[in-house]
């Protein structure tokens, strides 16, 4: 299924274009986004930005992962994406533009990805996991914000970067998930 626009108020949801390469090579330079995001490549360049829209176009082509576009007044502002959909779940992960953090748009544009996903008339998935490396407190606090609770650490529990020999890391997570119940509730308490 491709991704679908989502329209919000102060920004849209949309699938990744070209005119993105730009803002997106730029983003992707951030040493906090470089630090917290492990499947962003290191010397992140123009071909590196227009690789991943085109991977994120087959991906949702082939059911894999959506991938949006946080789009401020025409302006690329980050991503939110859900990855390893299964036909009940999937795990969202987010970050944005440098410039554009402190506002609350990543939350926002978050819970409107988490609004489709458990929308039966959406995704309608059962459940959401998200996932962050230990110490990453601004994903944290953006999780928390969301209504995910009971967040625990899990030693090992996500990717790092491969050594230079090709060897895979494990870094130490920080973990929750929610369930549609639970993201039906949020703010009626």
């Amino acid at each position: 299924m491709p991704a679908p626009e989502l329209i919000a108020e102060r920004f849209t949801l949309r699938p990744l274009r070209e005119a993105d390469i730009p803002e997106l090579t730029s983003a992707c330079q951030d040493s906090e986004i470089l630090r917290w995001c492990m499947g962003v490549p290191l010397n992140y360049s123009e071909e590196t930005a227009r690789n991943y829209i085109e991977f994120s176009h087959d991906a949702a082509d082939n059911g894999n992962e959506l991938i949006w576009g946080i789009d401020l007044s025409g302006t690329f502002a980050g991503i939110v994406s859900l990855y390893n959909l299964t036909d009940t779940s999937a795990e969202i992960g987010f970050w944005l533009a440098p410039v554009l953090r402190g506002q609350g748009l990543l939350t926002d544009a978050a819970r409107v990805v988490l609004g489709f996903a458990f929308d039966p008339l959406g995704m309608g998935l059962d459940e959401v996991t998200w996932t962050a490396i230990a110490g990453n407190a601004a994903s944290e606090r953006v999780a928390i914000k969301l209504g995910f609770s009971d967040i625990r650490c899990e030693e090992k529990g996500t990717q790092g970067r491969p050594t230079e020999n090709g060897t895979d890391t494990r870094l130490d997570a920080r973990t929750a998930t929610m369930t549609r119940k639970q993201f039906s509730h949020i703010g009626l308490d």
